[in-house]
């Protein structure tokens, strides 16, 4: 194993953050797989590098391998192949050229590349993916076994994965990307796999959530943002769903599947008028603009807000908590009675005007609760006590304030039926809350 491959996916991610040179000139000397990795994270650092080197494939100093890698990393494949097919005995550029041919349905050219699959570990990789991308899974599960001892460990995680997929396990194929992200936050095709698995079973927040993760990683697979755009139209935010599908065609003109999602996006946002979203744009707005002197705040919060120049709930949810607490005199005592203020309206710190936009803001009107019903902390009763103590995910306390649970004993009394109907909420977070509740001898409903 070369130098360069024994490092960590993490490792080799953080050297591709701090690259600071031209991705030019970092493949203007000898290339290896290192070499390739710095060389996509300097390219897509920015908008302004990737448009740079678009630019430049188009200028007469573009030639040799330097055109055929930016080619490659741009994404135009059949014109890649035609510059890299001549260095396929570098094992960095035969790993690029598979990729390429994998990407034009040139799956037996892209085998014949990898030469060093038996000892090279990214080729091993590279070579896998070839035969995932035929969907072939026993294939997949017979060559991974062949080749385990050459293979990374994250890799082989990933793959185990995969087969798990393509036998029909979701749980275990959901449960193996977990564990590849735990070693290697920025897997790319991790990332890529859990979130679409997550978001066929209707877990739609954790996979936004994974989408948006994945495009903190590039270069950025197309699906993960065609997919992202598609969730957020699904949510109705089609000026977001827009964005997403741009970027697609940012980078490929010519994606028909970006362009007939981006039209369906445009007619959506021009034909959508909502008498009951017009209402709650009036409401949400009336909200924002209430003075904080209507509100029963100490004395010590209201001059802190007012000399920070804080005097609408508005103001107040622009501030995050480090901006509060690093004002003399403002102190925990003060945000708590501020963040339960925000609570009761549907709103909290630190909110960006997206967040505002899609909250459900106003009154929080709940039913009173007799001091009989009120949990108690101090019972040896484990049904008594608050559900704050099972120290629940924040999925899973989001369904547990969406169904107004207070005590382990309410939660107890859910059935698994009626926890699953509940919005994003999915087998990950039943089984949390099952793990939960058997600790304290206790199991949901039925």
């Amino acid at each position: 194993m070369t130098e360069a491959s024994a490092q960590t996916p993490d490792q080799a991610y953080q050297t591709q953050g701090t690259m600071t040179r031209d991705p030019l000139e970092i493949v203007s000397g000898a290339i290896d797989h290192q070499t390739i990795h710095q060389f996509r994270a300097a390219v897509f650092r920015s908008v302004d590098r990737f448009e740079k080197l678009r630019d430049w494939v188009h200028s007469p100093m573009s030639s040799g391998i330097q055109r055929g890698l930016a080619l490659w990393a741009l994404g135009r494949h059949r014109e890649a192949i035609e510059c890299l097919e001549g260095e396929v005995r570098n094992p960095a550029i035969a790993v690029c050229l598979a990729r390429s041919y994998v990407a034009t349905g040139r799956y037996d050219d892209a085998e014949a590349a990898l030469t060093g699959k038996e000892v090279d570990s990214v080729q091993t990789a590279a070579y896998l993916r070839v035969v995932e991308a035929r969907d072939d899974g026993e294939r997949l599960e017979k060559e991974l076994e062949r080749l385990d001892g050459v293979l990374d460990p994250i890799e082989r995680m990933y793959f185990q994965g995969r087969i798990k997929e393509f036998d029909g396990d979701a749980l275990g194929a959901i449960a193996l990307y977990d564990e590849t992200l735990t070693l290697d936050t920025h897997h790319p095709d991790a990332l890529f796999r859990l979130a679409l698995n997550v978001d066929l079973r209707g877990e739609d927040e954790e996979a936004r959530e994974l989408y948006e993760r994945a495009l903190m990683a590039p270069p950025v697979n197309e699906s993960v943002v065609i997919n992202l755009g598609i969730l957020y139209e699904d949510m109705g935010n089609y000026r977001r769903a827009m964005q997403c599908f741009d970027l697609v065609l940012q980078a490929q003109p010519t994606n028909q599947r970006a362009r007939m999602y981006r039209r369906d996006a445009a007619a959506a946002l021009n034909m959508f008028y909502d008498e009951d979203q017009e209402r709650r744009e009036d409401k949400r707005n009336k909200v924002l603009r209430t003075p904080i002197n209507d509100f029963e705040l100490s004395v010590r919060s209201r001059n802190c807000l007012a000399k920070m120049g804080v005097y609408t709930l508005g103001d107040l949810v622009k501030k995050t908590e480090a901006e509060l607490l690093s004002y003399k005199n403002f102190g925990e005592t003060s945000l708590t009675e501020i963040k339960e203020i925000l609570k009761n309206k549907g709103l909290r710190l630190g909110m960006a005007q997206d967040d505002i936009m899609s909250a459900s803001i106003g009154e929080t009107e709940e039913a009173p609760v007799s001091s009989e019903e009120m949990p108690d902390p101090n019972s040896p009763d484990p049904s008594r006590r608050p559900v704050t103590e099972l120290d629940l995910s924040v999925r899973s306390r989001r369904i547990v304030d969406l169904l107004k649970i207070r005590s382990i004993g309410d939660l107890a009394n859910k059935t698994e039926a009626e926890l699953l109907a509940c919005p994003n909420f999915g087998q990950t977070s039943l089984n949390e809350i099952k793990t939960k509740l058997d600790e304290l001898g206790l199991s949901l409903r039925g």
